[in-house]
């Protein structure tokens, strides 16, 4: 079964902290969630407009996961949000200094999700390890995973995992979210 892991970034090595079944109750639910809350009802090109669809299983040209995604910058969802759907997105992390937000956010969201087992894995994590920087996510382990897999040494036949101090795939979720309510952001009609 699917699940979605959750990592533990040290200065220079990674580390899982835990796991939550399935996949599907991770960023898949809080898209949907996020999807039926704010987008206007969906019905792609090869449609009835009597079916109810979701943007999630469209792919290609009607760009439905996008507008979702989207919502990351629109003013119309609250901070909480804007964090809960930031965390589902590629290579981002949130900062160990920061967790308490994320955390808060987390437990508040509502639907059925995985959220609430992730928060108490990354408090509880946090809290017993003091060299943890960061929090990552793979959301769904069918897709491998990018944190502990990422540098390979050849010479030693072993992955090594992401090195936060020398990688630049990784953004930071809280910072970027904070320099978007701070900047005008343009509105899409």
């Amino acid at each position: 079964m699917s699940c979605t892991e959750i990592y533990g970034l040290k200065k220079n090595s990674v580390v899982c902290i835990g796991e939550t079944r399935n996949a599907w109750r991770g960023a898949m639910a809080v898209w949907k969630i996020i999807e039926k809350k704010y987008l206007p009802k969906f019905v792609p090109k090869w449609g009835s407009p009597c079916e109810e669809y979701s943007r999630t299983t469209c792919l290609g040209s009607d760009k439905g996961l996008e507008e979702i995604w989207d919502l990351y910058k629109s003013p119309r969802l609250p901070r909480a949000e804007r964090i809960v759907l930031g965390s589902t997105f590629d290579n981002v992390l949130v900062k160990v200094d920061r967790i308490a937000e994320l955390l808060s956010a987390f437990r508040e969201f509502e639907g059925e999700t995985s959220l609430k087992e992730q928060a108490d894995i990354i408090e509880r994590t946090v809290r017993e390890d003091p060299e943890i920087v960061a929090i990552g996510w793979n959301q769904t382990s069918v897709n491998g995973d990018t944190w502990a897999t990422e540098n390979y040494d050849e010479k030693e036949d072993v992955h090594r995992g992401y090195n936060l101090e020398t990688g630049t795939k990784h953004w930071f979720l809280l910072e970027k979210i904070d320099n978007l309510q701070a900047s005008p952001i343009p509105v899409s009609s």
